[in-house]
């Protein structure tokens, strides 16, 4: 869906780093929602294990309406603080338009967006991703048919651009989260049992331990790509910011394995030593781990073998794909060692230890990716390759830091 959406953008006729502005990590609004969930799926996915249907409930209930008044607090907080966070990335004056165009809509829908990551997260601790994964198919092709209405005015809509783009995104999250609502609440065979269920502020506390963490994590990984744009990225201009944002693009596209993987894994980790099984926890661990890698290993022949042409997917301008290739080979050469980094995490995080990976991200990204980035792209000169070396480079120790934890085992006895 982040393709096409791209594709829509393209289309506009404006120029490449205005239509490619709106995905950078700006919009990684949801961090805190990000966060939060995962302190749901910790919790529940412990309580389906202890074969507890009651609290497991309470938890899905708590933490679904404790979340959508959260983002209704943080909506006016994002869109004030707007204007500064622009001015902090250093970004050039001419894309600042461009981004608040999108923005200012889009964050409206923050409190949608944090109901359907609530949802979402109740379904999967209880082991059903088939049921979110069908609802997002839903919203992509909502989505789409959105775009092409609003971007480009059919149907008797007027044309709304990128505010169009944003608009449709916010109502693909609307009618996703109002299905999963109406599954959770009505369906026989809805798995959440809501209407049975209240909201519990013990059961908020205990989210709150697991996700706070997680919300930091998500923050620091947020404000750490920021600061890589601001002072390694922008500094080059335009070209190279549309460029960076293209292999991030396809970056995301190779991450969908280990977003997949992690889920599940965070799931059956939390529901095995639910059951008092950490031996299964573990081979889950290591299991999805192997096959996410070699997911991974796949997709990164594709990149390093046909950079020009993913490129030109994105773009006719000879300069960016010219400027894109040997990024793109760097990630592809280094991109399995994501594998355990996105993976093990995922399972450390539904056994509840979600103090140790944000330790890992916040060392990671500010000690290692940060200050490598600007060394090798702007005082050393290597541009937009060593910004991409930087974040592999990341990746790499990351994913060895977390194997040898995960062998150590003491997230085995995590207390949720």
């Amino acid at each position: 869906s982040i393709c096409i959406k791209l594709f829509f953008f393209l289309m506009i006729r404006r120029p490449p780093r205005s239509t490619l502005f709106p995905y950078t990590t700006l919009f990684r609004s949801t961090a805190v929602g990000d966060g939060f969930s995962t302190g749901m799926v910790a919790t529940i996915a412990r309580m389906v294990g202890e074969k507890d249907e009651r609290n497991a409930s309470i938890f899905s209930t708590t933490g679904i309406i404790i979340l959508v008044i959260l983002g209704l607090v943080l909506t006016p907080v994002l869109l004030f603080g707007a204007p500064n966070i622009f001015m902090f990335m250093r970004l050039p004056l001419d894309l600042i338009d461009t981004a608040w165009e999108y923005y200012s809509v889009f964050i409206s829908f923050v409190p949608v967006i944090f109901a359907f990551l609530a949802l979402s997260a109740s379904f999967r601790a209880r082991g059903d991703t088939k049921t979110p994964m069908l609802v997002g198919f839903g919203m992509n092709i909502l989505n789409i048919l959105l775009d092409w209405v609003l971007i480009f005015g059919k149907l008797g809509f007027p044309s709304m651009g990128l505010r169009g783009a944003a608009l449709a995104s916010g109502l693909s999250f609307f009618a996703g989260s109002l299905v999963l609502g109406i599954i959770s609440v009505y369906s026989s065979a809805g798995l959440l049992k809501l209407k049975r269920s209240y909201v519990s502020m013990s059961h908020f506390k205990r989210i709150v331990k697991i996700g706070v963490p997680s919300m930091i994590e998500r923050f620091a990984m947020s404000f750490s790509q920021l600061l890589v744009m601001a002072i390694s990225v922008n500094p080059m201009g335009n070209i190279a910011i549309a460029s960076f944002h293209i292999v991030m693009r396809l970056a995301s596209l190779s991450f969908m394995p280990g977003f997949g993987f992690a889920i599940a894994t965070a799931s059956l980790t939390g529901q095995h030593l639910g059951a008092s099984d950490p031996d299964s926890a573990e081979r889950i661990m290591w299991i999805g781990t192997f096959y996410c890698g070699l997911v991974m290993a796949i997709i990164s022949i594709i990149y390093y073998l046909f950079p020009e042409y993913l490129t030109s997917l994105f773009t006719s301008s000879t300069e960016i794909i010219g400027l894109t290739r040997q990024p793109l080979q760097i990630y592809a050469l280094l991109v399995v060692f994501l594998a355990p980094a996105m993976v093990l995490r995922g399972g450390l995080q539904g056994a509840g230890d979600t103090a140790f990976t944000m330790k890992m991200m916040i060392l990671s990204r500010f000690v290692i990716r940060l200050p490598l980035s600007w060394i090798l792209a702007i005082h050393l000169g290597y541009g937009l390759s060593g910004v991409w070396f930087a974040m592999c480079f990341d990746f790499l120790i990351r994913g060895i830091l977390f194997v040898i934890y995960t062998r150590k085992g003491s997230w085995r006895t995590v207390k949720i």
